[in-house]
């Protein structure tokens, strides 16, 4: 697949096939990650931190991931440098934004090993990174590699390189068409879109992920209300 030949009429075909099927567990992951803006920026961690980072592997299937790596990530997102500016919506592209994307995923996998992880998560700290963040941080895992033609014996970095590289340029062409490709749902990133994109059209449907019933009792449990 080429990001070069994706239309906005096929994008918004995969999109609302994508949200009919997993828009609630979307809406659960959105509504954490606006949760936990205040305690990162404030430079603690927390319950619901560490909620969003177990919701994040759990739902979406990031293979491998040890039980205490979930903490340690969770720990260390509260040691990245945050402010409020970071969780704008962003019209185009921001400046650097490869780099960016690229330094602060590195930089979240450094310090979950810091803390004791005992293997670099580059697709579970893009994950939980794009939902922080779903108009900077491009999602990295072996699905999105094998769309975009990444070879999968490159290392990490090398490959998240890339999928950057791809993302992003899609996204300049795909912005300047209007955002209505992206639905009501939000985030309504090109980002987001895109990742929805690849997954939906690649045939990402409920053979390789289990729908959750019920998604809003992550948010209840920790004694949030569920909108």
């Amino acid at each position: 697949m080429t990001l070069e030949s994706i239309s906005v009429e096929n994008a918004a075909k995969a999109v609302r096939a994508y949200n009919a099927t997993f828009g609630e567990m979307d809406r659960v992951l959105w509504y954490l990650s606006r949760a936990s803006r205040r305690p990162r920026i404030e430079g603690r961690g927390g319950p619901v931190v560490e909620a969003l980072v177990r919701t994040v592997k759990s739902w979406w299937g990031v293979q491998g991931v040890k039980a205490a790596t979930k903490g340690c990530m969770a720990e260390a997102l509260a040691t990245m440098p945050w402010s409020p500016e970071l969780f704008a919506d962003v019209e185009g592209v921001p400046e650097n934004a490869e780099s960016f994307a690229c330094g602060s995923v590195a930089a979240l996998v450094s310090r979950t090993m810091s803390r004791g992880a005992h293997r670099r998560e580059f697709s579970l700290a893009s994950k939980v990174l794009h939902w922080l963040l779903p108009w900077r941080i491009p999602v990295c895992d072996s699905f999105v590699r094998g769309q975009l033609g990444v070879p999968s014996a490159w290392d990490h970095p090398a490959a998240y390189s890339a999928i950057a590289r791809g993302l992003f340029s899609a996204v300049r062409r795909l912005e300047p068409q209007g955002p209505q490709w992206l639905c009501d749902l939000g985030p309504r990133s090109c980002l987001r879109g895109l990742d929805k994109y690849l997954w939906w059209s690649g045939g990402g449907d409920t053979k390789k992920t289990v729908v959750v019933r019920g998604p809003w009792r992550v948010v209840a449990r920790l004694g949030l209300r569920p909108c």
